[in-house]
Parts: C-alpha cells; sequence; structure tokens
C-alpha cells in the first residue's frame, strides 16, 4: 500500500513539473515563448541567421555571407555595418537601406556585447516583434521612420532593463503608453513617442534616469500632469489638442479633462462691500507709490555717493585696456563676421607711465605669473606681452582674440577665454599643460597661459594668414588669397590628419566597466576630442597648411555655457536633446566623438561649395544650409552643380568625392556617420586620386 502511494505521489509530481514546463513554454496568450535556447553562439551565424529575416532590396547586406573568409569584427576585413570594439560586436548600423520582413531579434539574443541597434529609416511594418524582448543586452535601439504599429510593448521596458536609448518616433504606434512599464525602467534616459497615434494619458510617473521625453503629435487626452510638465520643455508635448496643458491645445481639451466645477458657497458681492474693497485698494496703491519715490530718491543719493568714490580710487582687474577691461578712453572696434580689426591698441599698464620699473611691478601684483610652457614663439615674459601693441583679430563665442606684437620682436596671438570656471586653478592648469604638450604639423599647442577667475589668457604662435573662414568669406582686399583646388585638398587633408591626432591623443573609447561587486555598466560617454571645430577654427600659415585651434577645451567650459560657445553643440544629437526639452548637461551628455565627425563634414562642404554656412550663425539669418544641399545634390545626382565655381574646372572629379565624404559625416544619426580614423582614410583616398569610399 505504501509503495502505491508512493508511486501515485511522485506520479502527480511529475505531471504537475510537465505542465509548468508547458506554462513556460508559452506566454499567457497562448503563442510560443521567443526561442533562445536555439540562438547562434558565434557572431557570424546569428548576423547570417538575422539577413534571412530580412527583405533587403539593394544587396547592402550582401558581404553578410557565409564564405567571408573572416569574421564580423575582423581589424582588416570587417563585414559592413557593424559596430566593434576590441574584436567584439557592438552594435548594427541598418539605417537608410530600405530594409523590411520580419526583423529576427531572437537570433542576437546570445551576443552579450551587443548594445546598440540603428534601424532608422527602413520599411518594417506592423507591431514590434515579440523577439525583441529577447535582446536583454541593449542599451540603444533605433527604430525612428518605420511603419510599425500595434500599441507600445511594455515588456520592452520589463525585460531590457540595461536598455537607455529608444527611439520609436515617426512611425504608426497606437493605443495607450504602458505607464507602468516606463515607470519601471530603471536606466530609460531617452525616450521618443512623437508623430505616432498614441492615445490615452500621459504617465504622471516616468523614470527619474529620464532626461529626454517626447509625445509630441500624437492623440494624448487628458490633463498633462504637472511633474511631467516641470521636467520637460513644452515642444516635447506639442501637437495633442485634445491634451489641456499642452501646446496648441484649446479650451475644450480643459473642459473635457476637468471634473464638474462644485458651486461657490459664497454669497455675490454686494455695493457697499464692492466700495469697501476700492477704498481699501486705493489706500494700499498711494501708499505704495511713496514708499517707491522714497527708494527712488535714497537709490539716487548712494548712486552718487559711489560715484565719488569711484573717482579717487583705481579699478580692479587688469590695467591694459586691450587685455583687461574695457578703459573710458579705449575704442576698440567691432569685428563684423570674421574680418580682423587693423586699428592697434596699446597693452601698456594705464596710470603708471610706459615703461618704468613701478609699472611692471604694479602690474605683477594685478596680474599674477603668466606660465610659459614653450619657446616655439619665441622668450617672452609677463611684464613684454603687457608692453605690446596688439591688433584685434576678432570676437568669438569663446572670448577674444589680439595678435600682440612685443618690443623684442616676438608676435604672438593671445585670447581672453570667458566661461572657463567648470573646474578649479589646478586642473585647469594641468589640463592646459596637456594640451600644449601636444606635438603635431596641424595642430597648434598653446604656449603659454595666465590664470585668473574671472577670464584665462592663452597665447600661442601667430598665424599671419587668420582663419579658414577669413580667407573663404572675409578677405575683400584687392590682394586677397584665392583658394585654389588643390590649396583646398591640401587643407582637407591636414585638417583630418590633425583632428585625427587630437582623437587619439584626447579621445577616450566608449566601453563597459565593471564596479566592486562585479556589475557592468556604461561608461559615460566621452567628450568630443575638439568640441569645437568650425572653418574659424582653422588657422592658416604662411604656406596656407592648417593649424587647428580651440581644441580640448570641452572639459573646462561652463556647462551652462556651453550649448551657446561650443560648436558641437550645433549638430543634430544636441539639439535633438535640447528640442526635447533637456538642459544643458542632457545636451552635454548627448555629444560624442561622432559630433566632431559632423563639424569636420561641415568645413568640407564649406571647402567643396566655397558658401559660408548657416550653421555658423546663432539667431541672424543668412549662409546656406550645406548639410542639407549636398545631400540633397548627392540625392539627385547633381553634386557637380554645388562646387564652388571657382575651383569646378580644375578640382574634377575629387570634389565630388570630397563632397560625399562631407555628406556621410553630417549624417542626422550619429551612429551612422563614419569614425574620424575613417574620414582621414578616405579624405586621402580622394586627394590620392581614389574614390574615397564615399558613393
Amino acid at each position: 500500500m505504501v509503495t502505491l502511494l508512493l508511486a501515485f505521489r511522485l506520479s502527480t509530481l511529475f505531471l504537475l513539473l510537465l505542465l509548468a514546463a508547458g506554462a513556460i513554454a508559452v506566454d499567457p496568450d497562448g503563442a510560443a515563448a521567443p526561442d533562445t535556447a536555439a540562438a547562434p553562439d558565434t557572431e557570424a551565424a546569428a548576423l547570417l541567421r538575422l539577413k534571412a529575416s530580412l527583405i533587403d532590396p539593394t544587396n547592402a547586406l550582401e558581404a553578410w555571407s557565409p564564405s567571408s573568409p573572416s569574421p564580423p569584427c575582423d581589424e582588416t576585413h570587417r563585414w559592413p555595418r557593424v559596430q566593434c570594439y576590441n574584436g567584439v560586436l557592438i552594435g548594427l548600423r541598418l539605417a537608410r537601406l530600405n530594409l523590411s520582413g520580419d526583423f529576427d531579434f531572437a537570433a542576437l539574443s546570445r551576443l552579450p556585447g551587443l548594445h546598440s541597434i540603428n534601424l532608422i529609416r527602413n520599411n518594417f511594418s506592423g507591431p514590434l516583434p515579440a523577439s525583441l524582448a529577447a535582446v536583454r543586452s541593449l542599451r540603444a535601439l533605433y527604430l525612428s521612420r518605420n511603419a510599425f504599429s500595434g500599441p507600445v510593448p511594455g515588456d520592452v521596458f520589463a525585460a531590457m532593463s540595461w536598455l537607455k536609448k529608444l527611439y520609436l518616433d515617426r512611425n504608426d504606434f497606437s493605443g495607450e503608453l504602458p505607464a507602468g512599464a516606463i515607470a519601471g525602467a530603471p536606466r530609460l534616459q531617452e525616450l521618443h513617442l512623437d508623430h505616432n497615434r498614441i492615445e490615452g494619458r500621459v504617465p504622471s510617473k516616468l523614470p527619474a534616469t529620464l532626461r529626454l521625453f517626447n509625445v509630441s503629435h500624437n492623440r494624448l487626452t487628458g490633463v498633462l500632469p504637472e511633474a511631467v510638465a516641470a521636467r520637460f520643455n513644452e515642444s516635447a508635448f506639442a501637437g495633442n489638442p485634445g491634451l489641456c496643458g499642452a501646446p496648441g491645445s484649446g479650451a475644450g481639451a480643459c473642459a473635457a479633462a476637468a471634473p464638474s466645477p462644485a458651486h461657490s458657497a459664497m454669497p455675490p458681492m454686494s455695493a457697499a462691500d464692492y466700495f469697501a474693497v476700492q477704498e481699501e485698494t486705493s489706500v494700499f496703491v498711494v501708499m505704495g507709490i511713496i514708499m517707491l519715490v522714497v527708494l527712488l530718491v535714497a537709490g539716487a543719493m548712494v548712486l552718487m555717493l559711489r560715484q565719488d568714490e569711484g573717482t579717487s580710487t583705481a579699478s580692479s582687474g587688469y590695467e591694459h585696456p586691450a587685455i583687461g577691461a574695457p578703459s573710458g578712453n579705449l575704442s576698440v572696434p567691432h569685428a563684423a563676421g570674421a574680418a580682423a580689426s587693423a586699428q592697434l591698441v596699446t597693452m601698456e599698464q594705464g596710470g603708471s607711465g610706459a615703461g618704468g620699473g613701478g609699472g611692471v611691478g604694479g602690474a605683477r601684483k594685478q596680474v599674477a605669473e603668466f606660465v610659459l610652457m614653450s619657446n616655439a614663439a619665441g622668450e617672452f615674459g609677463l611684464p613684454e606681452l603687457m608692453k605690446a601693441s596688439a591688433e584685434v583679430l576678432g570676437n568669438g563665442t569663446l572670448g577674444s582674440a589680439y595678435k600682440a606684437a612685443m618690443r623684442n620682436g616676438v608676435t604672438v596671438a593671445v585670447k581672453r577665454m570667458r566661461d572657463m570656471n567648470r573646474v578649479g586653478r589646478a586642473e585647469f592648469e594641468e589640463h592646459i599643460r596637456m594640451l600644449g604638450e601636444l606635438r603635431h604639423p596641424n595642430v597648434l599647442s598653446p604656449v603659454g597661459y595666465h590664470y585668473r577667475k574671472e577670464e584665462k589668457l592663452i597665447v600661442s604662435e601667430f598665424m599671419p594668414r587668420g582663419s579658414l573662414l577669413y580667407v573663404l568669406h572675409g578677405d575683400q582686399s584687392p590682394d586677397r588669397v584665392v583658394l585654389d583646388w588643390p590649396a583646398r585638398m591640401r587643407i582637407a587633408v591636414g585638417v583630418v590628419r590633425g583632428l585625427s591626432y587630437l582623437h587619439e591623443k584626447l579621445g577616450i573609447p566608449a566601453m563597459r566597466l565593471v564596479s566592486m561587486t562585479g556589475a557592468d555598466f556604461d561608461a559615460p560617454p566621452p567628450p568630443p576630442p575638439h568640441g569645437n571645430l568650425k572653418s574659424g577654427n582653422i588657422l592658416l600659415d604662411a604656406h596656407l597648411e592648417p593649424r587647428i585651434v580651440d581644441y580640448g577645451f570641452f572639459p573646462l567650459v561652463n556647462t551652462s555655457q556651453a550649448p551657446h560657445a561650443m560648436f558641437a553643440f550645433r549638430s543634430p544629437e544636441a539639439a535633438s536633446a535640447a528640442g526635447a526639452g533637456a538642459g544643458a548637461g542632457a545636451q552635454r551628455a548627448a555629444l560624442s566623438a561622432r559630433s566632431d565627425v559632423y563639424c569636420l563634414g561641415i568645413v568640407l562642404l564649406e571647402l567643396v561649395t566655397g558658401k559660408f554656412p548657416s550653421q555658423y550663425l546663432l539667431t541672424a539669418r543668412g549662409g546656406t544650409d550645406v548639410v542639407q544641399w549636398a545631400a540633397s545634390a548627392v540625392a539627385g545626382g547633381t553634386e557637380q552643380e554645388v562646387v564652388d565655381p571657382v575651383v569646378a574646372a580644375g578640382a574634377g572629379p575629387a570634389a565630388v568625392r570630397l563632397l560625399r565624404v562631407g555628406v556621410r559625416c553630417t549624417i542626422p544619426e550619429p551612429e551612422s556617420r563614419p569614425s574620424m580614423a575613417d574620414v582621414a582614410r578616405m579624405v586621402e583616398q580622394v586627394a590620392g586620386g581614389g574614390g574615397g569610399g564615399a558613393s
């Protein structure tokens, strides 16, 4: 009897285990769970299985072949459209390939290093594949500008706990948002859901890590939660007429969302009450006017007393008008555009006479020390620099530049740098000394500096030809330099060589780190090694060889001022962050080394077209949108029409090839741009007569 009972219990237990296994293999809706157990073990097998699920009308993935002699991340024969780091597949760049089909995410489930998938501007449609939840290692998923439809699945947020960036904008998603799943996403930083057909309410609770959120141009209703509205720019909610509190929503939206108002218990105001209130209001108004007059009189007396005191005391700060605060007797001409002023001003110490020993000593007390790091520009010190005559070269976003000609025959360029208080003095000096140790023929290293909390002076060799911006657009003199095609090609080669050097010396590769507890996490995105590349920061020496300046200042510039001072913030990734209501810190985090590539692309397009890029302008209208103009020309096969007529005859097909390289550098999605090393290789190939890899 005991034996039969034991056998019955064992058989029952076995049956329960079978039922449990069946429950695990089938989801609650009866559909089979993603088959991740059969996912390929190797990167090549995974990509081949993925390719089999896609419709590739242009054969863009033809090189993904079982007969390929090398693995996908081979250093010499890397497969196209893959992103690798240290021989490991970390990303797929499949944007703009007209791909369609049922993307087999499950094929990639056993690739733990896969962090990013970019499918922007393809032809995928229908609901998001259920296999998406199997790729648990993803940090970034870009699905913009497809035709995906149906509700946004909540398991994307629940299963992919490492997900930081999710771009679902400009699709055909509908239904309500999975508010609970979104709120529980532990690492989500960017969520783009704009230009869909999403309905319902805006989630009242969003992850604390979320810094970019956009649900504009949908069909949302209800009341915009105050806590959510306070975190993001109002443009993130525009285009939802039924969403109360969103830009463009009518009174009907709020009336429909608001509960019926309760009747007031207060009786209506009588005539006596009305006149009593008016009388009290009048008394308060008269008293306020009297107090305002008293304050104005007192303020005027204090101001006159301070002016009297100011006439008997010396002003603080720099005494020489060209470097310090503006003097009342000095009129510094405005440098319009890139044109430099030819008027000279004196840099001697004011109020102490010229050249006396007391004058120099007094200046040392006022200005502290000047540090000369290199003799490349000649021997000089602070006394010589302060007594130099200065020519105003121009005013940039980071400060003003001067040509300082010293009495000992040495001529240098001095930049007064503003908004550089992000770090203290020790960190500033350490960073500038590191920049001063860089040596490359196309990089102009600083030779000296002076630290002051209010402003910093950075000194470098003087370049006689000025900036590339000035030579191309600003010099209208009869003997101006006209850059022919060989000169422009030589400048392009020098610029990419110098930038590649800076990216090698100052760049930090993005990577995964391991904490002390053993958990892996993403390192913060490294800043662009240059961060402020534009033709105004490419100087030309006497032989028209380019020298790159104003690089490496990204860690020094104040976070709040960086978007206005650094040209890398004009890149699409920073503009997207700003458009979604992100602050300066979040915009800064959106930048990377590929932001430098975008800025370089604008310079290359500027060299080919000869046009002044509108991207250089902050608010004023003018210039040419060289990015859109060149991209349209490449798409329409009319590249020759945008080549500068000055060089069109002598450039031949090289101008078109360099234009195509510039267009590739300015692709809106940073993941789709080539690396700086790849750009350098392509430009060198164009200069050598090859195709440059730009098609």
